[in-house]
């Protein structure tokens, strides 16, 4: 495999912003995507997929919080981190 020369110098602060940009862009999707599937739940409340779906998400939810320094929420679901 051959390294072709990189005509951008990128700063670990410049990398830094860009991925914090990303990460607060997916946020706000997170939140709007978050508040269609309480709707759709709404549609057929008595469907524990939806349920079931959140569980799965809240774990996630945990790992990325741990990864940020506060495991607590990991703790509290009684996972491995």
């Amino acid at each position: 495999m051959t390294r072709t020369a990189n005509t951008t110098e990128q700063t670990a602060a410049g990398c830094y912003a860009e991925r914090y940009a990303e990460a607060q862009d997916l946020l706000k999707r997170i939140a709007t995507r978050l508040a269609e599937h309480q709707k759709r739940l709404a549609a057929a409340p008595a469907d524990w997929g939806y349920a079931g779906d959140l569980g799965r998400i809240t774990e996630q939810l945990a790992y990325v919080l741990a990864d940020l320094g506060d495991a607590s929420a990991v703790r509290a679901k009684g996972l491995e981190y």
